[in-house]
This record gives structure tokens, sequence and C-alpha cells, in this order.
């Protein structure tokens, strides 16, 4: 039977904080079709652990991989999954007894093609009456996030620990950009999203049912970047998305609304979003040309 959902969860170094949430999706009180698709990038050590913590279950698949890539991950999740519906989850978020019913009730819709869930990190002010919910500014000079909101509206980007997608949505625009640099952080379904709703405008829905809690651990993750590259990959992401996404006369318009700010608080990233946005740039001409 081909389930209605397939669900993606990506894993460094963390086989114990995965395993709580693999417990819960295996125990979720109203049954749903739907298979769970894990991708351990973990060392050698961490895999044979949670290899030992897995559950002995049909519908979930566990695959271990070399080398920690997000994108790669994600586009190898939705390229294997066998629903029409795939969501990804962060292997540190707790599920509510809505999430996934909300995630696929969203689809009732046909021009449905992605939702973005709600999300309350731990330390986090909630704030349940943001208006504005995963949007884009300016042309990329400004992204609001405000996804503890209540409230239910389109949005241009889903916060990427709790968002899915239609698989034939993320066959027909190419799935995530492989070439982003890790750690990617939040431009992987930011980029992703603006390819969508450029074709298909209000096209994303946030669906505040689909609650996680996102606990945000510590260790595992994405943490084993040092902090200069970490820092000078955002970077590079940043300008590399603004060159691909948008033409010149809004780039302008960008650099007219974000030039300040990032003089004053942000100046040493300037040099390396040049770079990224050189790089796109030059990408978009050879693809062209």
């Amino acid at each position: 039977m081909t389930p209605k959902i397939s669900i993606v969860i990506g894993t460094f170094n963390r086989p114990h904080v995965i395993q709580k949430l693999l417990k819960q999706l295996s125990e979720i009180p109203k049954p749903i079709s739907m298979e769970v698709l894990v991708f351990d990038q973990s060392d050698k050590k961490n895999q044979e652990i949670l290899k030992t913590l897995f559950p002995k279950k049909p519908n979930f698949k566990l695959y271990c991989l070399n080398k920690p890539n997000t994108c790669l991950y994600m586009n190898l999740g939705w390229k294997k999954a066998n629903a029409g519906i795939v969501l990804y989850l962060d292997d540190d978020v707790e599920i509510t007894y809505k999430t996934i019913s909300g995630h696929i009730e969203a689809y009732n819709h046909s021009n449905i093609n992605g939702v973005a869930g709600r999300v309350i990190n731990d330390n986090e002010i909630v704030n349940e009456n943001a208006k504005e919910v995963g949007k884009i500014k300016w042309f990329g000079s400004v992204f609001s996030k405000n996804f503890s909101s209540l409230n239910k509206s389109y949005v241009d980007f889903p916060y990427g620990c709790n968002m899915s997608f239609r698989k034939k949505i993320l066959n027909e625009i190419g799935g995530f950009d492989e070439k982003l640099k890790g750690p990617i952080y939040s431009f992987n379904e930011i980029d992703l999203s603006c390819r969508i709703i450029k074709k298909y405008p209000n096209s994303l829905l946030f669906q505040p049912d689909a609650l996680v809690y996102h606990k945000r651990y510590p260790t595992g993750g994405t943490r084993q970047y040092d902090k200069k590259t970490l820092l000078l990959n955002i970077s590079f992401n940043y300008g590399y998305f603004l060159a691909k996404n948008y033409n010149v006369l809004e780039n302008l318009i960008f650099l007219v609304r974000r030039l300040p700010y990032q003089i004053l608080k942000e100046r040493g990233d300037i040099i390396n979003i040049f770079r990224g946005f050189a790089y796109g740039k030059c990408l978009h001409k050879k693809s062209k040309g």
C-alpha cells in the first residue's frame, strides 16, 4: 500500500536524540499511512549505535552516508520517497498528535505545493499574534520568520526543521541546490521555496496545527564546522542565493536597502557575499550560453 506521507530525517552524531523522535513516530496514536526515511551522516561509531536503536518496522528505513551534506540527503529523501507528500523533520524536534495530520490535511487544497509547519524553539519568545510569517522582503534584503505564530497564511519560505512539499513539485523544480555550501542553515529551504513561488504564487501555506518543538541540542547537527568556516559559508550562500533568484534591477534595489545595515552590523561578510554573488551570476551566464 502506498503511504500518504514520507518523512525524511537527517541526523549527525546524535543517535540518542533522534531515537526520541523515532519513538514518537512509531507510537502515533491515530494510525497514519506513512514511511520514515532516515539518513545518517554520522561517523562509523554513531552509525553503529543508531543501527541498534532503529525501529524494526518495514516502513522505517535507515540509510548511511559517508559524509554530511544537507541538500544531498534531502534530495535522496524525495527521490526515494514512495508518497506524494514529503515531510522534512530535524532529528531534534518533538512532534504533537496533530503534526503529521496537519501537514497531510493542508494538501486537500490542490493549489498547495508546500507546507510550513509551526515551530517553537527552546528558550524562544513565542509570538502567537505575528502576522508576517516566512516572508522575503526587498528581494532578499530582509527575512521575516515568526514561525511560532498561530496565524495561518501563505509564506515565501518555511522553517527547515518542519516543512513538507509535494514530491512532483520537488521533481519539477529540481529539488534542493547541492551547490550551496555547508552548513547551509536556512538557504536550502529559502532557495527552493523562492523557485516554487515564482512559478506557483501563493502555493506555500503556513499551517499552525503542524507544530513541532525544536530542542536545538548543543551538540551534533552542523557543528562539525569551525566558526570561521560557518560564517564564511553562510555569507557565500547568501550572495549565491541573491544572484540566482533575482535579476540585476532587483539586485540593485536589494543593495540600496541592505548596504547600510551590512556596513554597520556585518561589514566583515561583504566580501564573501560578493564572492557568492559573482559565482551565482557566472553559473547563470554559463547555463544561458
